[in-house]
Parts: C-alpha cells; sequence; structure tokens
C-alpha cells in the first residue's frame, strides 16, 4: 500500500508487489506515472508519504542492501574528460575494491555488456548505444542482486533498443532486472 505524494499531487496511490528473483520486472506506464518516484522510494532517494517498503528483508537505504541494489537513473552520464576504465575503476573503488581490483570489475562488467574493447576510450569516442551499454555496466559493479534501469532504452534507435533488451535477458539469470519505460 506504498503513496507518495507531492503536496497535493498524488505520485503513486497504493502500489503493492512483490517480485522473485530471476525474470525481469517491467514497470511501464506514461509520463509521470510514477515511475522514477517508485525507484527512488526502492532506492531510500525519498521516503514514502505512506505505506512499507521491504528489499532483502530491510528498509531502502539500509546499510544491508549496499552492494545488493543498484540503480541507473534515465539521464546517467559520463564524464567526457576521463577514460571508461577510470570511471568504472572510480565506481568500484566507492563499493570498497582496491584500485587494482576495480580496474579488473571495470573490464568484467565491460565483458557483460558487450564493450571489453573500449575500456580505454572515453566517452566521446562511443556512440549513444553504446554510453548507454557502460552505464549499465556500472550498475553491474560488485555483482548487485538487483539492478533497476530507469528509462534505460530511451533516445535509443531500435537496434540500440534492442541490444539493451538483449542484454538484459542474457543476464537475467544472474541479475534480477526492475525496467521501467
Amino acid at each position: 500500500n506504498l503513496s507518495k505524494n507531492f503536496g497535493p499531487k498524488t505520485a503513486l496511490s497504493n502500489v503493492s508487489f512483490e517480485i522473485q528473483r530471476g525474470a525481469p520486472v517491467a514497470l511501464v506506464g506514461p509520463n509521470g506515472a510514477g515511475k522514477t518516484t517508485l525507484f527512488s522510494i526502492l532506492c531510500g532517494y525519498i521516503r514514502p508519504s505512506s505505506g512499507t517498503v521491504s528489499i532483502f528483508g530491510n528498509q531502502p537505504g539500509h546499510s544491508q542492501n549496499f552492494g545488493k541494489l543498484a540503480a541507473l537513473p534515465q539521464d546517467a552520464q559520463l564524464d567526457p574528460r576521463f577514460s571508461i576504465a577510470h570511471q568504472l575503476k572510480f565506481y568500484a573503488q566507492l563499493q570498497g575494491f582496491s584500485k587494482k581490483d576495480g580496474l579488473i570489475e571495470a573490464q568484467r562488467t565491460l565483458d557483460l555488456v558487450g564493450l571489453s574493447d573500449s575500456l580505454h576510450e572515453k566517452p566521446d569516442a562511443l556512440s549513444h548505444g553504446m554510453r548507454k551499454r557502460v552505464t549499465i555496466a556500472q550498475a553491474l559493479i560488485g555483482q548487485p542482486e538487483i539492478v533497476m534501469l530507469d528509462e534505460a532504452t530511451a533516445g535509443l534507435d531500435p537496434l540500440h533498443a534492442r541490444e539493451i533488451r538483449d542484454l538484459v535477458s542474457a543476464l537475467s539469470d544472474q541479475v534480477t532486472f526492475i525496467l521501467s519505460s
């Protein structure tokens, strides 16, 4: 019975669901339907107005969920000044990896998204679809159990959107994806 109000505007009204491991879950709706608000609550960025949420038996934002839950915002950007290796290694270090292990993790996640040859490239050298896959690699750092992708195919041409859907399908045995569109 999760609800979220922003002043007089209701973003979510008595939402209830349970997600089991394994199969990707899609949240589909028009702009303003509350998908991003729901993601923000699940991540612990904002609190619901009413109702409860439990992720792995914990409230959103609980330290025991750290590393188990990852989210990719719709407009995630890469810094054009730094190589993909530098950026992914940095995000890995934020999760507790050493510099050496962070670089190994960066390579592992780029392999997962089919971009192993792009490790030393800068973002501007990549297509829009490739940059989107790099940001998905970022979300996969540390092997989270749940990855939330907010509008993962927004702004992509049909071929690149299909690549993202195929990627999610291929990784679904390792990660539970929650996607919004």
